[in-house]
């Protein structure tokens, strides 16, 4: 079993993996499927279907309306059969396959995956040693599965970004526009309706795979004032939103109308905001229970902004046109606030990195006007990282190869955007330039792969510029290099730059670095929301705590000046069969209420209150002889479970049999944050025996 656990890893989900599956579990077949509101998204299968004639993807699109047992282990994470052809949830469709047996597991991540052992040749009893065991190996398919996902999902949806112009301003057109632009983030959503308002410039639209109850108004009517999404957005809705309920007999009429209209169970609402400002809402509809994940989300709101820039960019929307409202220089500045205000780690980063390229070309003497679209490739080079999550964007450990994949994608996106910038000279040559600015000389670069003879002059001057500046400021995960060092360690990327220019460069970099530092520190952005940014950065999305980063800074400061405190450890014990049986959004509710509750403890000196897993809190007391609230804490920490069931408003939901693991280490027992939280987690698996 480890050693397909170490090849999925290794090589991905293919066929002779699946078919080692099979073997191990003495089945005929194994097959992966991956849906969206029970739309395949992906598919893959051991050799017994092809050896049989068996069109795995025709099958389950022929049986998704008929096929209660897989919509079951979609909703309950399980589901196992021993004898298919008399299960009251089995398909027609399949039971004429021969199946006789099958174990279907959901993937324990946030995207609806299914792995399924299949027996068609005689009768398998599925034990529960069977299910643990798959579960062990769906942790490495669903790894691997999420990077494939994402990588055919973000491949899908960057198509999405190239919104054509219009040549009319009559409202016919600009309303058949609209809907177009509407029916493509449909098909690429795969949800069953779409909503979409703007009401700066009274845009009310709704949209459905069945045609059904369409319509785009440019008033607000009663029919406007009906809408979800505009009853959202009068609500200063602040972040993605989901609503996930019978909405039959609902005081909302919109929710109603949905349901009884399209079957629609389940929506997903996106605000969008541009410099603290709501624009525009988008409204999801889907007919089946969806877990939208991160990417869902972080996708969705990409092109639900392009949407609205693009609009927004107009001074009217009766006259969509190829017009710039504003001047290229407060376009361009907006742009980079933008950035500043989502990244301050890089501020000042595009305005030096411009700097830098300018002085290049002017030292290569080149043209006029080719030195300044340089310049301008330089100062929109990095616009596309809008586009990437904050948790990616300022993570100070490891990327994993899905977050390196956003972020591989910015130079694209970037691209996408400069490209649409129709009031700048030469614009292909410098949105060219910007997506180009990551590619090396030797063809490893991104996101083409392009030799350097390939790559442009602007874009290879733009890689000189850019890592200079890389390495001579600061990061969250590492220190700042001098420029000295920071030359030294380019001239051992031989690969990366074009030699000649880079030699040429080096005096120019050296020369202008004081002058580029002074340029970086007149940026737009005020240093208070330098501070805040740093600060929000350390929360806890979810629960609000702080991050676990956070606490173990705080432990290793108190450590250096060896104040004396104790470190708690407050576990919730079972979450997982807490999940199944009561489900994933009693869970959720849980963690978040055991949050509130240990917030409270503040009151008594507690310090540092941080989620430090998916289910488990820390916190720091600090004490001394004079003040010491040990006691009190230890007595609130004892009533948890009666607090927790007061702030559940249906106390008979409520588990009889929750119960925490509360361990507690002091500040003498380490010499640093690891090694007491070690100590604690010690504590915690000796009290759990």
């Amino acid at each position: 079993m480890f050693n397909i656990a170490y090849r999925i890893s290794k090589e991905g989900i293919k066929e002779d993996i699946l078919d080692e599956i099979a073997e191990f579990f003495d089945v005929d077949a194994c097959s992966i499927v991956s849906v969206k509101d029970l739309d395949i998204t992906y598919i893959a299968s051991s050799s017994f279907f092809r050896k049989h004639d068996i069109d795995l993807d025709k099958l389950y699109k022929s049986s998704k309306d008929e096929n209660p047992l897989f919509s079951k282990t979609i909703k309950d994470g399980l589901y196992v059969t021993n004898d298919y052809q008399n299960d009251k949830n089995a398909s027609e469709i399949w039971k004429k396959t021969g199946l006789k047996s099958v174990c279907f597991l959901k993937f324990d991540v946030e995207f609806n995956g299914v792995i399924a052992l299949e027996n068609f040749e005689r009768d398998r009893e599925f034990l529960s040693e069977d299910v643990e065991k798959l579960k062990f190996l769906s942790t490495f398919i669903a790894n691997t599965l999420e990077g494939v996902l994402f990588r055919e999902l973000i491949k899908d949806k960057i198509n999405l970004l190239d919104i054509d112009y219009i040549d009319s301003d009559s409202k016919e057109d600009i309303k058949k526009w609209l809907k177009e632009q509407l029916k493509n983030i449909l098909k690429s959503a795969h949800s069953k309706a779409v909503s979409f308002v703007f009401p700066k410039y009274n845009i009310y639209s709704f949209l459905s795979n069945s045609n059904r109850d369409d319509f785009v108004l440019f008033k607000k009517t009663k029919q406007a004032n009906e809408m979800l999404t505009y009853k959202m957005y009068k609500q200063k809705l602040m972040g993605p939103c989901v609503f996930v309920y019978d909405f039959v007999g609902d005081k909302l009429p919109c929710l109603s109308r949905v349901k009884v209209n399209l079957g629609i169970n389940n929506i997903l609402v996106v605000p969008i905001y541009e410099k603290g400002e709501l624009l525009s809402i988008i409204g999801y509809g889907y007919v089946s229970e969806y877990k939208f994940s991160l990417y869902d989300v972080m996708l969705t709101t990409m092109i639900a902004k392009k949407l609205t820039r693009y609009i927004e960019s107009t001074k009217e929307f009766s006259k969509l046109k190829n017009i710039i409202t504003k001047s290229e220089e407060d376009i361009i500045n907006s742009f980079i606030l933008t950035i500043e205000m989502r990244d301050v780690y890089t501020k000042g980063h595009s305005q030096r990195v411009a700097y830098y390229a300018r002085k290049i070309a002017e030292m290569l003497e080149l043209n006029k006007n080719l030195t300044e679209q340089i310049y301008i490739a330089g100062l929109l080079h990095d616009i596309g990282k809008i586009s990437i999550p904050d948790s990616v964007l300022m993570k100070s450990s490891k990327l994993s190869n899905v977050e390196y994949e956003m972020i591989k994608y910015h130079s694209l996106l970037s691209y996408e955007i400069v490209s649409q910038f129709r009031s700048l000279d030469d614009l292909k040559s410098i949105a060219k330039m910007v997506r180009q600015h990551h590619e090396k000389c030797d063809g490893s670069g991104y996101p083409d792969g392009l030799l350097c003879k390939n790559i442009s002059l602007g874009a290879r001057i733009l890689a000189i510029a850019d890592v200079f500046d890389a390495l001579t400021t600061s990061r969250p995960y590492r220190d700042v290099f001098t420029p000295e060092d920071a030359i030294r360690i380019m001239r051992g990327e031989t690969d990366h730059f074009d030699c000649r220019i880079f030699e040429k460069s080096v005096d120019i970099l050296l020369k202008n670095y004081n002058e580029a530092t002074v340029i970086g520190k007149s940026s737009l952005i005020p240093q208070a929301f330098d501070d805040y940014k740093k600060k929000f950065s350390d929360v806890d999305c979810f629960t609000g705590l702080l991050k676990r980063r956070a606490i173990l800074k705080h432990i290793d400061k108190l450590l250096q000046i060896n104040a004396p405190f104790k470190l708690y450890l407050v576990d919730i014990k079972s979450m997982d069969l807490i999940n199944i049986r009561y489900g994933r959004e009693f869970g959720d509710e849980l963690l978040v209420k055991t949050a509130e509750a240990l917030s409270e403890l503040g009151d008594f000196g507690a310090v540092s209150i941080s989620r430090f897993g998916g289910d488990s809190f820390m916190f720091i007391v600090p004490y001394s002889s004079a003040n010491n609230n040990l006691g009190k804490i230890d007595a609130y920490l004892a009533k948890l479970n009666d607090i927790l069931k007061f702030k559940f408003k249906n106390e008979e939901l409520f588990p009889d049999n929750l119960e925490f693991t509360i361990v507690k280490t002091d500040y003498s027992e380490g010499i640093s944050a690891n090694e007491l939280v070690f100590i604690a987690r010690r504590y915690k698996k000796a009290s759990s025996v």
